[in-house]
């Protein structure tokens, strides 16, 4: 074993390299090592000079004080991934790690900031979610709607409805048309956190991959990384959440009110009111008895005569016609810490020793906050922490910090 940096941990490499998607021989290529050195070092055999962590570092565009902090202690799985059949492997890796720096951060600002507490009502679904049937999916999400207050109305903002609900939303750029979302379950943190990949889609898609996350938090708590593995199972798992997803954007009661008459035209008008694009309402007529299996056929073809099937093909797909909804509970409560005084841009970067980009995108701040001094313009006033205001009954639910511990 050779001497080398003696606060170096090898768990913390791995989780750089995959973040960047990176093989081991590729990142000892970039560093003039060879792959097995590289995995020696990860896992602990050897520890890097401070010359080649310094490289290392550098290439992989990270802190060096990253590679000696704590590792997160627990394991996030199962992390329920939209597509999982065809997504690789190395995919998931690199959303992974981001998933753990969210953790990481949440915790961080939660022992400065007081969060809402999570929400979500025990439902009484079968614990074998096999045995949950559409009808308990409809129920479920009719519930789900009455305890926060939704009623059957549009929902004017469904990030905000989650992080209302205590659950944190991260919006990452994954350059990856096979992974849409992800949900998972931290035990440490007792919280459900929600993922969008918001690379090139609508502001429609942010809403429903929401509310198809949300559809695991709440039907799919219980299921096992080994049933979440298996393809038939996990079929069934996603088949679930698509349904609850359109149950909670557009009820089952609202539905059949309003739409008397399926067509893509009518459709297209209830769009913006319900923020749910016109393909769903196409299957959710069809789910609901409205249309039938030739005629669900013959809408999604006209569908394709019109230009209108394919990532930001509908109408109000474009970016400025309706607003991709952005998540706000991070951001606050950084700003809330700021603003209180409790630390600065350089402590805040100090103590979480993660790449400022990545802490912008998973924070939700604007690319390049962090390389100007002008991140405390970002802060609230400075009489109280920030403040929410509830979707339906308009109070407003605040942030705020801790002083005095």
């Amino acid at each position: 074993m050779t001497v080398g940096v003696p606060t170096f941990k090898g768990e913390k490499l791995t989780e750089a390299r995959l973040a960047r998607g990176l093989f081991k021989k590729s990142l000892g290529d970039m560093i003039g090592v060879s792959g097995a050195q590289i995995g020696r070092y990860e896992d602990g055999h050897d520890k890097p000079q401070v010359d080649n962590l310094t490289v290392l570092a550098e290439k992989l565009n990270f802190p060096v004080e990253f590679f000696s902090r704590d590792v997160w202690p627990e394991t996030i799985a199962p992390i329920f991934w939209r597509s999982q059949a065809s997504e690789s492997k190395s995919a998931r890796e690199m959303t992974a790690q981001r998933a753990i720096w969210a953790c990481e951060i949440f915790s961080f600002l939660e022992s400065e900031v007081n969060f809402p507490e999570l929400n979500l009502p025990e439902m009484g679904l079968p614990r074998d979610f096999r045995l949950i049937t559409s009808e308990q999916i409809e129920r479920a999400a009719k519930d789900l709607r009455e305890h926060w207050s939704l009623r059957d109305r549009p929902i004017p903002d469904m990030v905000l409805a989650l992080e209302n609900a205590g659950i944190p939303v991260v919006q990452l750029e994954i350059p990856s048309e096979k992974q849409d979302g992800f949900c998972f379950w931290s035990k440490m943190l007792r919280r459900f956190f929600v993922g969008i990949n918001v690379s090139g889609i609508s502001a429609v898609r942010v809403r429903y991959d929401a509310a198809h996350e949300l559809g695991h938090a709440l039907l799919h708590s219980k299921v096992t990384i080994e049933e979440f593995r298996d393809p038939a199972m996990n079929k069934i798992i996603e088949r679930q959440a698509h349904r609850f997803a359109a149950s909670f954007l557009f009820p089952q009661s609202a539905f059949l009110d309003e739409v008397r008459v399926p067509s893509l035209d009518y459709f297209c008008s209830l769009k913006k009111k319900w923020g749910i694009s016109i393909g769903a309402m196409v299957y959710r007529a069809w789910t609901l008895g409205l249309v039938d299996d030739e005629e669900r056929k013959n809408l999604f073809q006209n569908m394709t005569r019109r230009g209108w099937r394919g990532a930001l093909r509908e109408p109000f797909d474009e970016p400025g016609e309706m607003s991709v909804e952005r998540p706000r509970m991070l951001r606050r409560g950084m700003e809330a810490v700021i603003d209180a005084g409790l630390f600065g841009r350089s402590t805040f970067l100090a103590a979480l020793a993660l790449p400022e980009n990545e802490i912008e995108q998973i924070v939700g701040l604007q690319a390049g906050a962090f390389r100007t001094a002008e991140v405390v313009q970002l802060a609230v006033s400075p009489r109280s922490g920030p403040r929410v205001v509830d979707l339906e009954s308009g109070n407003v639910v605040e942030f705020q910090p801790r002083r005095g511990r």
